[in-house]
C-alpha cells in the first residue's frame, strides 16, 4: 500500500495509495533497532563533499520541497557536468535562497551531533584496553573463515592475502586463530571508511565494522588522516616491496628492512 516514503523533520513518513500520511519518530525507530544501519548511525560524512557533486533534499524548502534537489558543486569536474546538463536542457537550476542554506546547515550540524552520540555509545560499549581486546576476541571466536568480510571490503587490495599464508594463519582451522583478525585490523585499521560491508555480509553476525571503525577513529585522531577524504596514503599503507627496498638503500635507513624477510 505504500507509494512514497521520506524522512522529514525527524520523522520517517510513508504515504499510502489512499493518500494517507503516517509518520514515526526516527529517534524511536533508532532506539528500537529499526532505524539506520549501525555504521550509518556512526557516520559523520553526511554530505559527500569529496565527490564532484553532492545531491540531497536538505535545504529544499518552500514550493520546491519534494520537487527539487539541492546540489553542491564540489569540484571543477562537477561544475562542468552540471553546466553541461543545464546547457543540454536536461536540468534546470535556480539560485539557493539564504534561508535554505541556513536550514541545510542546521540539519547537517544536527546529524553530525547525532553521529557523535552514536559513536560514543557504540565505542564506549566496547570498553578500553584489555577489556576491548577480550570482547573483540570473544566475538570473533564465532568466525567460520568464510572470507565474506575480506571479499566485500573496498579497502582490501592485496593480490595475495596474508590471512592465507600458512606461516601466519594455520590452514583449515575453524574458527581461525585470532591472528586471522589481527592481520585484517593491521592492514585496514587506518583506511576503514565505515561502509559496513564486513558486518553486513558476516554469516556469524560479528560486528566487524564496529571493531574496525573504532580502531580507525583512534588512528584518525592520532595521525589526522581521514579515509575516503584525504588523498595521500594512510600511515600504515603497504608499499610495493621493491620500491621500499630502493628507498631504504638510497637513504641508508634500514630500521625496518627485516620486515621483508
Amino acid at each position: 500500500d505504500v507509494v512514497k516514503e521520506e524522512i522529514d523533520k525527524g520523522q520517517f513518513i510513508i504515504v499510502t495509495k489512499d493518500g494517507q500520511h503516517k509518520g514515526i519518530s526516527m529517534d524511536e525507530l533508532e532506539e528500537e533497532g529499526f532505524g539506520r544501519r549501525s555504521n550509518c548511525r556512526r557516520c559523520k560524512m553526511k554530505v559527500p563533499r569529496q565527490a564532484d557533486l553532492a545531491c540531497g533534499n536538505w535545504g529544499v524548502i518552500g514550493d520546491k520541497a519534494g520537487k527539487a534537489t539541492f546540489v553542491e558543486v564540489c569540484s571543477e569536474k562537477g561544475a562542468n557536468l552540471l553546466n553541461g546538463a543545464v546547457q543540454a536542457g536536461a536540468v534546470k537550476t535556480d539560485a539557493v535562497p539564504a534561508k535554505a542554506l541556513e536550514i541545510r546547515g542546521k540539519v547537517e550540524n544536527a546529524m553530525l551531533k547525532l553521529g557523535d552520540k552514536w559513536r560514543a555509545r557504540y565505542f564506549e560499549g566496547l570498553g578500553e584496553g584489555k577489556d576491548r581486546l577480550k570482547k573483540i576476541m570473544n566475538d570473533t571466536s564465532r568466525c567460520i573463515k568464510c572470507y565474506a568480510c575480506i571479499e566485500n571490503c573496498p579497502i582490501c587490495y592485496c593480490v595475495e592475502c596474508s590471512t592465507k599464508k600458512s606461516y601466519l594463519v594455520t590452514p583449515g582451522q575453524v574458527p581461525p586463530p585470532f591472528m586471522f583478525h589481527l592481520i585484517r585490523y593491521a592492514h585496514v585499521s587506518d583506511s576503514c571508511i565505515n561502509c559496513g560491508q564486513c558486518e553486513e555480509n558476516c554469516a556469524m553476525d560479528i560486528p566487524n565494522a564496529l571493531f574496525m571503525h573504532a580502531l580507525q577513529a583512534d588512528m584518525e585522531q592520532m595521525f589526522g588522516h581521514t579515509p575516503g577524504v584525504d588523498m595521500e596514503l594512510p600511515v600504515l599503507a603497504l608499499v610495493e616491496e621493491q620500491t621500499e627496498r630502493k628507498r631504504l638503500s638510497d637513504t641508508g635507513s634500514d630500521q625496518i628492512f627485516d620486515i621483508f624477510k
